[in-house]
């Protein structure tokens, strides 16, 4: 119940926790965040619809009092807008929350009125962590278990890549998600909905591409003219400035490669910038060649028949199950739901031959 409300919370605006107001010489109060006060205006941030915040300015002579945020208020609204993560299969996600915006807090304002929703969020975090760490998976907001199979763990991490494609900010990182879906789980149900996304932000990066490009080549004059105009120590200033610049994008180059994706972070870099044009071409040529539709609907066959084992329905499942075969043989839980509808209906047939033997025999 805690985490519910917990939840609900984070949802509210930001303004809820450090609430700053107006009050006009009217009696009207206005409340939101305080961008600036000057002898001539008050600017605010203001909710104008349950989503949208915009600002708004109010004349000074029409202010009669002005309330501003204290300190801890102001700190508190970072941590307000943590959200508990839906999808989790590392407690490396939790650490990060919990070290960077809610640790920190309770550290420097002990004091705060909003120290019991603090404690309470970072109980979440930690009590999530721990189970992570155990082994459990987070997908979706459920809970799979440590000890599933090496099968329903395959299908579990196409699910998981497949929620971090979704929440990626960037196409980039989206598609470094994918490579890992596609290398580990490719034959879970998550594969077929991954592609088609995948797909869809190769065409988000390109644009990207092109105006990191220009942004680039656009810089790359304009130091080249600096550099022309410069004084001779003013020269080698820029020089440094520039090589500096250069070895911190390719450290992070470095550091991309090593994590052993083929996507790399957008960069920059001419060769970074060509390497991701020319792979994006490549991989949605050979995405596009995969029949998703038919796939898809292996997948659904096979979800079909895992619903009509638990219900009992052999005979539906033995169909659902020839249907999945027929057009996704390599899906990961095919195997298993064969052996689970081969065990049912051993059970079943024992069953009715002991319900047909004689009685006293």
């Amino acid at each position: 119940m805690h985490k519910l409300l917990l939840l609900g919370l984070l949802g509210l605006p930001l303004t809820t926790w450090g609430t700053e107001s107006i009050e006009l010489q009217d009696g009207t109060k206005v409340e939101g965040k305080i961008l600036s006060i000057s002898s001539e205006s008050v600017v605010m941030e203001v909710q104008t619809t349950p989503t949208i915040r915009g600002e708004k300015t109010y004349p000074r002579a029409d202010v009669a009092k002005i309330r501003r945020a204290s300190q801890d208020d102001i700190a508190f609204e970072e941590v307000a807008a943590v959200v508990v993560p839906s999808t989790a299969d590392d407690p490396a996600v939790y650490d990060a929350l919990l070290e960077q915006k809610v640790r920190p807090f309770m550290k420097n304002y002990a004091y705060s009125k909003h120290m019991p929703e603090a404690r309470r969020l970072a109980a979440t975090l930690e009590e999530e962590r721990n189970r992570v760490a155990s082994g459990e998976t987070k997908v979706d907001g459920e809970w799979v278990p440590a000890d599933a199979s090496p099968a329903d763990r395959v299908e579990i991490q196409g699910r998981v890549q497949l929620a971090k494609m979704k929440e990626a900010e960037d196409p980039a990182t989206a598609l470094i998600a994918f490579e890992i879906l596609e290398k580990k789980s490719n034959t879970s149900s998550s594969y077929p909905e991954s592609v088609e996304l995948a797909l869809e932000k190769i065409g988000q990066l390109r644009p990207q591409l092109t105006r990191v490009r220009a942004n680039l080549e656009r810089r790359t004059k304009e130091q080249e003219q600096g550099l022309k105009l410069a004084s001779e120590d003013r020269r080698r200033q820029m020089e440094l400035g520039i090589e500096q610049e250069k070895a911190a994008i390719q450290a992070q180059i470095d550091r991309a490669k090593q994590a052993g994706s083929k996507w790399l972070p957008l960069l920059p870099d001419p060769k970074v910038l060509d390497g991701l044009a020319n792979l994006a071409d490549s991989e949605e040529a050979r995405l596009e060649k995969i029949d998703t539709e038919t796939l898809a609907s292996g997948a659904e066959a096979v979800r079909r028949a895992g619903e009509q084992l638990h219900n009992g329905d052999l005979d539906g499942a033995r169909a659902s199950l020839d249907e999945a075969q027929k057009l996704w043989s390599q899906h990961v839980l095919l195997a298993s739901l064969k052996e689970s509808l081969k065990k049912a209906e051993a059970e079943v047939a024992a069953q009715a031959k002991a319900e047909a033997k004689p009685s006293g025999s």
